[in-house]
């Protein structure tokens, strides 16, 4: 099994509407299962910076009236520093996954989520769609880190910097990877041995889980 990660990188790093709609699951031809949000990913987008943002915007303009914050949504949509949204990509690349249960596999991709949560804990996950592709599974999760401070006149604001801190990244990296490891271990090691030809007795080194582990830092 050979793990990939990405996070806000490249494609995944959602400045604008346009960014969001290139990962909209029309563009995938391929099975899915969407195990958050639902196939709206534009209205699913704005509906969470409404939850977010709306009592820190509404202060704000209170205090701000000269300079009042019609729609923060719209504000970062057209911001050229900050991202609307984050992506990012878990790809497990395992050819004989047809071969193994779904409803566990799913459950894999769940515990990924929950890590996140976890470990990110100002990242509203908005969407997470599992992607059942010919040779892999491919998880994408998009949504939206914010930062909360006090001594700021916008007390609760959009922040990729502070949510995926380098340390943080590394932290998550590290974690992914042992919860992908255990659950692969506990859901198919069994099912492993049987797809295998030579039926050699099958441990961690010999199914070689994370080989050509890469990741795309922020």
């Amino acid at each position: 099994m050979k793990y990939t990660l990405y996070i806000g990188t490249n494609k995944y790093s959602l400045s604008t509407e346009d960014d969001l709609l290139k990962l909209s699951s029309d563009n995938f031809e391929c099975q899915h299962k969407i195990l958050i949000g639902n196939m709206d990913i534009l209205k699913s987008v704005q509906l969470a910076y409404r939850k977010l943002f709306k009592k820190s915007i509404e202060k704000y303009n209170k205090n701000n009236p000269k300079k009042e914050i019609k729609s923060y949504y719209v504000k970062i949509n057209e911001s050229l520093k900050q991202s609307l949204a984050v992506g990012i990509l878990i790809k497990i690349n395992e050819k004989n996954y047809k071969n193994l249960d779904e409803e566990k596999i799913i459950e894999l991709f769940l515990n990924q989520v929950k890590v996140i949560k976890k470990i990110i804990k100002n990242f509203h996950i908005v969407s997470a769609i599992l992607y059942f592709e010919k040779k892999f599974l491919t998880l994408r999760i998009i949504g939206i880190p914010y930062v909360k401070d006090k001594t700021n006149e916008l007390e609760v604001r959009v922040s990729k910097s502070s949510c995926f801190t380098r340390e943080k990244v590394e932290e998550l990296r590290l974690n992914l990877q042992i919860q992908a490891n255990k659950d692969f271990l506990k859901f198919f090691v069994n099912k492993t041995k049987v797809i295998t030809t030579d039926k050699e007795k099958i441990n961690i080194r010999q199914l070689e889980l994370f080989k050509g582990y890469k990741e795309n830092r922020i």
